[in-house]
Order: structure tokens, then sequence, then C-alpha cells
């Protein structure tokens, strides 16, 4: 926000001068982007009087002027600006003036006419870009005073960047009273008196929604001077803060934003039909908006409206239909309380940015409408003219933000600033910031003022104080920090180690949006995803419940870029709605396409990843946490894999029931496709909690005695999983089983249909004593017998 320094001192007195504002403000966490000096002086450059204008000779476009500047002759000059004529106030460049654009000013002939200086617009006095005319001059100056002197241009524009959380400071008026705060600068008395109704001319205010505006206050003026032009001081005041001056309503209603902090808008009162009406917008309703554009509205937009329909998108933006215009003569004075939630985004959806919707979206003061409407009604009749009506207005006072008492504790200031500050020194500053201050015996209640919405917390007055007092003013110390080391728990594998197991297995790690869109989320989930109230885009719009989409989009975007051989993996979190409770889970995702191997000399025929290589690999990653029991992986179905080709991944719990630790297996042939892979895709996930947790080391004899290696080959249904045998085998033969392995698996000749024969090597040894043949033969029976029992198999013939 850029303002005028001369137009500050207005409202606040200081001692200090702009460098010093500005820095100020900067200390105290305003920046200030920068102060320029609205011109350089100019010599030679003064107020004149047009005495006569009359058409050059021998040009149609140019007019021969005589011009009073104070001397003992009015000097005679050339001018081709449309605006010139007698009695009018102008700035006049006399011979040797250089004018901010560069240019020296002489006497010279024009078509044969001499002309002894030179009639200046805004433009050429770098008062604005451009200008359609010359700069006209105000009644109160003086012939022969020097221009820049009268207008001012000894002024410094101070270009301020406002952090979102201070939309109070959006105006001059707020930072007046920030600089009251920073620097007990002492504020002018601005009050506004009630302007008394001249007439009865009424417009009926209703409110549809109360919540998202719980104040309007409208006001018909009628009677207008259609030829009113805005006063060269507005202007300036407006230009210098960066609005381009319009009309002369408009000006006011922007003047009144940029004194006071209050955006306004002004309506053609012969344009409206019936009462004003705040509500939210139809699905579909259309506006033809002042910038010319049209919108087709949502219906989560509020607008203003009348009967026929909306006239203003609330807060952003007025529409065209009911805008002012050069033959106005009626309108109706807007000034409102929108709150945050309901103007926040509305305008960025429509594409659109305007000083109203950038001061809304951070926060007026809500009990700032009317003292507003007043001083604008105050300007336009001053310049305007015509005659007021009654305040026209709907309040829910309940609906209105309030600011509850914030307390301060003197021993919590202490602590967080990290020195002693005296009771009387804090009461002062905090005095400054509101004036509603009670002291309770070790610490402060303060009430903050309507128009703070940044001060919530006791955190919020520590840093007020600390702002005032000076950060520079706060010691610089370490923290006392304990040292607090824990040893790591041996029963828990670390994510780095996991990270470096498959880096070691020519992995890497990819990192991917927790936002992901829908579409592809239900790919890979049939769990509803939590959905975002405001996302960025809609392909971003629901929490991943699956690493798989983001580790999926790598891979697509690799296999894109002519990446034949792809290996990632990814571990973050997955996120999930449990009833009403969210729920985040931490998970490791891998995923491999094209060879086993790198391309080399010495290599095999190449060979694309399958199955069994993406299991070697988790096994690789499980084999970290020094389980005893093996990891079982039975048949399982998921979305998107390939039936018959995907595997949960399960470990032994509690009374031997299982685990469930996630999945792995081959990518559904539909979405392989949809992402432009040739070869098989094949991936794993799993819960990172539950398959990291480890088993202590400990100590193993290793037995002095002989082993027994017996293989038994048994027939089993095809649907038993070799896992199971194992598992069986294993819980029935206890200690005295040392090792339990699958060598082999037939299905063909010599075994029955729908059979397969496994193969299974076990290696019995006791610790304390040689197994006998006996001993041996009779747990082979007893482990044969539990396998024929439960799954049905026999020894292959």
């Amino acid at each position: 926000m850029i303002i005028s320094e001369l137009w500050l001192r207005e409202w606040a007195a200081t001692e200090l001068g702009a460098e010093g504002i500005a820095e100020r403000l900067t200390l105290a966490g305003l920046e200030v982007d920068g102060v320029t000096r609205v011109a350089d002086p100019i010599d030679q450059l003064v107020v004149g009087k047009v005495v006569s204008a009359e058409p050059h000779p021998d040009a149609d476009r140019l007019q021969l002027t005589l011009v009073d500047v104070g001397t003992e002759e009015p000097l005679q000059i050339v001018c081709g600006a449309p605006n010139a004529r007698a009695e009018l106030l102008v700035a006049v460049a006399l011979e040797g003036a250089q004018l901010p654009n560069g240019l020296k000013i002489k006497a010279t002939d024009v078509r044969g006419v001499k002309s002894n200086g030179m009639l200046c617009s805004a433009a050429e006095l770098g008062l604005s870009e451009e200008s359609d005319g010359i700069l006209e001059l105000e009644s109160d100056a003086q012939i022969g005073q020097r221009v820049d002197q009268y207008l001012q241009l000894h002024d410094h524009l101070i270009d301020i960047d406002l952090t979102p959380n201070r939309g109070d400071c959006l105006s001059v008026q707020g930072v007046a009273r920030e600089l009251k705060v920073l620097a007990d600068a002492k504020l002018s008395s601005f009050d506004v008196a009630d302007v008394e109704s001249a007439s009865d001319s009424q417009i009926d205010v209703m409110l549809r929604d109360e919540a998202a505006c719980p104040r309007y206050i409208g006001r018909i003026i009628e009677g207008l001077d259609t030829g009113a032009r805005t006063p060269l001081w507005m202007q300036e005041r407006l230009r210098r803060c960066g609005v381009r001056p319009i009309s002369a309503v408009v000006d006011i209603t922007n003047y009144v934003m940029l004194e006071l902090g209050q955006p306004m808008h002004a309506f053609d009162r012969s344009k409206l039909n019936g009462a004003i009406i705040v509500r939210h917008a139809e699905q579909g309703e259309s506006i033809r908006l002042l910038d010319e554009s049209t919108a087709t509205l949502r219906a989560d937009t509020l607008v203003i409206a009348d009967t026929n329909g909306p006239i203003a998108i609330a807060g952003v933006m007025g529409g065209l239909d009911s805008a002012i215009d050069d033959s106005t003569t009626g309108i109706v004075l807007e000034a409102a309380h929108f709150t945050r939630k309901a103007v926040a985004g509305a305008a960025r959806s429509y594409g659109l940015h305007t000083e109203s919707s950038h001061r809304f979206e951070r926060g007026v003061d809500p009990q700032l409408a009317e003292r507003a409407i007043q001083r604008a009604t105050q300007l336009v009749l001053q310049i305007c003219g015509g005659t007021a009506g009654p305040l026209c207005q709907q309040n829910n006072s309940e609906r209105l933000p309030t600011r509850p008492p914030v307390a301060l504790r003197q021993s919590k200031l202490n602590q967080l600033l990290g020195m002693q500050l005296d009771a009387p020194e804090v009461e002062t500053i905090l005095g400054r910031v509101s004036d509603t201050l009670e002291p309770a015996g070790g610490s402060w209640l303060v009430t903050p003022p309507s128009y703070r919405f940044d001060i919530e917390y006791e955190a919020d007055l520590i840093e007020e104080v600390a702002r005032v007092r000076g950060y520079d003013s706060v010691p610089t110390a370490l923290p006392r920090i304990a040292p607090r080391s824990a040893a790591a728990s041996e029963q828990t594998i670390g994510l780095r180690q996991v990270k470096q197991s498959l880096v070691a297995r020519d992995f890497r790690e990819v990192i991917s949006y927790s936002f992901v869109d829908p579409d592809r989320n239900s790919e890979f989930s049939s769990e509803a995803p939590i959905r975002l109230r405001n996302p960025l885009a809609e392909n971003l719009s629901v929490m991943r419940t699956s690493l798989l989409p983001g580790l999926i989009g790598a891979l697509e975007f690799n296999l894109k870029r002519q990446r034949d051989r792809v290996r990632l993996f990814e571990a973050g979190a997955t996120y999930h709605l449990h009833g009403d409770q969210f729920v985040e889970r931490q998970r490791l995702a891998a995923v491999v396409c094209g060879p086993v191997l790198p391309e080399q000399w010495a290599g095999e025929t190449r060979r694309d990843a399958d199955f069994y290589d993406l299991k070697g690999d988790l096994s690789a990653v499980l084999s970290l946490t020094g389980l005893k029991e093996p990891f079982i992986f039975n048949e399982f179905e998921h979305i998107a894999m390939q039936s018959g080709q995907v595997s949960s991944v399960n470990k032994s719990g509690v009374n031997g029931q299982l685990v469930d630790l996630g999945w792995l297996g081959r990518l559904h042939p539909s979405l392989q496709k949809k992402i432009g892979a040739t070869a098989p895709v094949l991936v794993f996930e799993l819960d990172l909690e539950r398959a990291l947790e480890a088993e202590l080391p400990a100590f193993a004899e290793v037995s002095r005695f002989p082993s027994v290696r017996r293989d038994l080959s048994i027939v089993v249904g095809q649907g038993v999983s070799a896992a199971s045998l194992l598992s069986c085998v294993r819980a029935e033969l206890g200690s005295a089983l040392n090792k339990a392995l699958l060598f082999d698996v037939y299905e063909g000749a010599g075994v029955e249909a729908g059979c397969k024969s496994i193969s299974l090597g076990l290696v019995l040894q006791h610790n304390d004593r040689t197994l006998t043949d006996a001993e041996s033969d009779a747990l082979i029976e007893s482990a044969l017998a539990v396998l024929a029992e439960q799954y049905g198999a026999k020894l292959r013939a």
C-alpha cells in the first residue's frame, strides 16, 4: 500500500521524518519497500491565470492564450490543449524551466506566433502517466505562486508491504494508529459528524445471510450536479496512493476507503429495482461487472441484488448495469461489513483482485461502516451537492465479530522475551495498543480494539510489547536446553535402515504429494478418501489412502522419458477416516518395471523383473527385523492387481493369529497399459509400524550334535500355499525342527488334476543329544499326520 506522508501527518503528529517513519514501521514488522519524493523542485514553474484564449490564426487545433503570471504584462503562449479557456488557473512553465521529462522551455515561434512558455499537463509534471489536457488548478491557487509549493510536490510516498494479518493498516487512519502505538505519535481528532437527512428517500435493505453480512448500511443522495468535478487535492491524493481518478462520486468512495479503510460502493438509484437484498447467488446466475467481464456465479458466492438479480459481488466488484455514469443524479451509497470467510477466495475464483476484496479478505473493522458512510455523505454533498436521505440499515449485533479480552502474564512475557520488564513500562505499551486495559496482580486483561483481528492470544500481546519496545532490545541468548538422549530401541527398525536397504538394491526414493486426484486414488484403493474443503485444484482434492497413486505417477513420468528400467520406493503417510476421527498411517511402497539387471556386456539375456524378484527385495527389507518366524505370503485380491499374481504379507502374532502387514503383486494389465508400460509392473505396500517391529537379538547355542535331514514330497490341493504348510510343520515339531524349507513344486504327470506336489526339506536337531532314527521317524510321522488332518496332504507315490 502506498500512502502520502503529508496526508499521514494530518492524522498523526510525529517528529520522525519520512525515512524515520519508514524505519520505525519496518523494524516493527510493517516492511517499507521504499520512500520516494513526489517530484523534485521545479524552478520557473508558476501559477497563471488564462486571461483570454483565441484560435490560432494559422492552426485549427491550437489556441493563442494570454496568461497572467504576476508580471506587468500577460504572457502570450500557444497551447494545443482542448480545455484551455479564459479564467482558468493553470501551471505555467516559464522560459528557462526544465520539466521532469527533461524538456527545457524557451521562447519559440509556433506557426508564426511567438510563444513565451508552456501550459503544462499533469503528465508533463510527472504527476500521472497520461493526461487529456492541461492541469486545471483550484481557485485557491495564487497567481505567481510556485506550482511545486502549491501542489506540495515535496511530499513523500511510503510504500508499505503489509502482511496478511495486518489488514487494519490498509488505510491512512490505520497507519496513523500504528505510529501512535510504535512512536507515541499524537492522533488528530477526526470526528465525523452525522449528516442529517434532508429528504425522506429510503430504500429497503434485506439480509438473507446475516452470518456472512451482519451489517449493511445504505443511503440515497439525490439532486447531484452532473458536472461536478473531483477537486484537485483529492485527485492528487488518489494518484499518489496509486488510484486513478474516475469521477467525483467514485473518487469519493475510493478516497474514504484509503482514508478510513472501509470499502464502499455507489449504485445509480434510477437503475435499481425494489429493495437491496444481500443473499447467496443462485447457481448459474450471471452478472456484468464494472470491468465489462461477465461472471457466471456459483451458489456459494455472496452477492448484492435487487428484485431483478445480482448488482454486485459482495466485497469484490459492482455490476455494470447499476453503475453510475455522467448522467447520474441520484445514488445509493453502500457501506457494509462482510466477514472474512464470506469474501475469502471469491475474487480469485472469478479471476479478480480488487482493493475491496484485498481489504475484506484481511478483515475490516465491523464498527467502521456507519462512520464511513457519514464521511462519504459529507464529501458528496460538499463536492456534488444534492440532498441526503436517512440511513437505511440492517444490523445483527450478535453476528458482528467481537474481540474477547486476552490475558497477559508478566511472568510469561519475561520468559518468552528473555528479559525483565517493569510493570509500568508494559502498561504504557499496552495502553497504546488498547484503551481497555485492566491490571490484575502480575497480569493484565487487554480487550483488543475492534480493528485488531491479529490479537487473539497471549503470544500476540507479547509480540506487541516486543514490537513497540523494539526487537533490537531483545537480548541474544542461547536457550537453556537440558540434554536428553535416549538409546534407540532394538525392537524397532529405523526408517533410515529401510531406505538404505532399498537403495543398496538399486531403488531410488521419490516424494509425492499427499493430495491426489480422486479418480487416480480410486484406481488403487476402494476406501473413501478424505476430501479437502479448499483444494488447490480438482486433481489435488483428496488425501491419499495409498502411496501408489503418486508412485505409479512417478513411474509413468519416467517411462515417458524413455527410462526402460525403473525401481522406485516411497515412505510416507496415508490418511484415513475412521468414524469421525482422522487417522494417519506411515507406509512403505515400491514399484519395479523393466529388466532385473542393467544392460552390460557380460550379462545374461534381458529378463524383466517378475513377482519373485520383487518378493526377494521385500524379503530383504523384512529380514532387517530379525524375526525367527518367517513371514507368510498368502493368496490375496486387490482392485489394482492382476488376479492370481498378488499376495498378502503376514507374520505370526499372539496365539498364532496372522498380523496383516501389506501386500505385493503385479499391476493389472489395464492400468499397466494406461501408464504406457510394456514390461510387467510389480508393486508392494507395507504398514511400516507393524512391519518394522523387530525381535531383540538373543544368543543361540550352536548344537554339538549332528542334524538329520528328511525330505517330504506331499500332494495337496492347488489352493494350499507352501507357507501355510511350513507354518503348520514348525508349530507341530517345535524346537526339534532346526530348519524347514521348500525346494520343489511340481504339477503334471503322476499328480492328479487339481493338485500339486510340494517338496519340503526338514532339518531335525537337538542341542542335548543325537536324534535316533526312531525319534526322527516319529517326528516325521507327526508332521505328516497334522498335514493330512489340516490340508488333506498325502505322500507322493
